[in-house]
Parts: C-alpha cells; sequence; structure tokens
C-alpha cells in the first residue's frame, strides 16, 4: 500500500509517497500533488517520518535526511548517478553536470540532466543542486524554485523584495 502525504510549505504544497520500503516519490511544489489514503503500517511511518523531516528543512533546521529509500523502478545507473549526487553535493554545496558526471562514471553532462529529470525524489535526493558550469541549468519544478532552493541552503543570496507597486 502506498501512503500519502501533502505537506505545506513557504514554496508552495510538496507530494510525499511512501511505500513498505520507504519513502518512494516527492512531488514538487506545482506538480500535481493529490491526496489519497494516509496508508498503514509501515508506508505510513515512513510518509509521516519523510513529511517530518522536510519540514524541518523549509524551516531552515535541517540539512541533511535521514530516510529510507524505496529504489524500486531505479534502473542501476540511474541510482548509482542519484547516491554519487548525495554524496558529492551536501546541504549548501552545487556540483556542475558535468563533475557529477564525471564521479558517477557517465560520460555525457546531457545524460546527467535526464536522469536528474527522472529523480523520483528531488529535495531528499537533491537535484537542485547540480548546476550548469555557467549557470544555474535547468530544474523539473522550474529555475524561480531552484533558485529558491539554494537560496534556503545560502547558495545563493537571498533576493531583496523591493516592495514596489
Amino acid at each position: 500500500m502506498i501512503a500519502r502525504q501533502r505537506l505545506e510549505t513557504q514554496l508552495g504544497d510538496v507530494g510525499i509517497e511512501a511505500t513498505e520500503i520507504g519513502l518512494s516519490h516527492v512531488r514538487l511544489p506545482g506538480s500535481s500533488v493529490e491526496p489519497g489514503p494516509e496508508g498503514e503500517g509501515r508506508s505510513s511511518d515512513h510518509a509521516l517520518h519523510a513529511a517530518s523531516q522536510l519540514r524541518e528543512y523549509f524551516a531552515g533546521v535541517r540539512e541533511e535526511f535521514d530516510l529510507e529509500l524505496d529504489w524500486s523502478g531505479v534502473d542501476s545507473e540511474h541510482r548509482r548517478v542519484l547516491e554519487t549526487l548525495c554524496e558529492a553535493a551536501p546541504f549548501g554545496e552545487t556540483i556542475t553536470y558535468g563533475e557529477l558526471g564525471r564521479r558517477s562514471g557517465v560520460d555525457d553532462a546531457r545524460e546527467i540532466g535526464v536522469h536528474m529529470s527522472r529523480n523520483p525524489l528531488p529535495l531528499v535526493v537533491p537535484c537542485h543542486r547540480v548546476v550548469a558550469a555557467d549557470g544555474l541549468g535547468g530544474y523539473g519544478g522550474g529555475l524561480e524554485l531552484k533558485q529558491r532552493l539554494l537560496e534556503l541552503e545560502g547558495v545563493l543570496p537571498p533576493r531583496l523584495e523591493l516592495g514596489l507597486g
């Protein structure tokens, strides 16, 4: 059974899905976050635990996630790239597509972009920390969200709100 949680954040609603194995999907703000059965047993525990840790992340008090992850449906190369990302780009740091490719054994930086776009666990597996050599690069949740997440982590300075209008 899949347990679902919806977490309201300052950046929008985040969807959380968990199985008996662990956290299986994170839906970014702006994507379809559907309410669903809260689940029961371990799936519910995993969803509640993920929601709690994501709430702490958005409050600025959590820099690392300690969650059981359900990697089913993720092929071995994709998982290797995502696990390398978690090791290579901790909170407050970024890595380029090319460098992540070199570290994970994938020769093509564009292929790294494809892996990032298929990440089922954004935020927890921080694909927003992967940047182009000459700028932010892309992001499935949109560049505005990527910039706000990097601001939250102190990688980019916060934008000033001018209050004009």
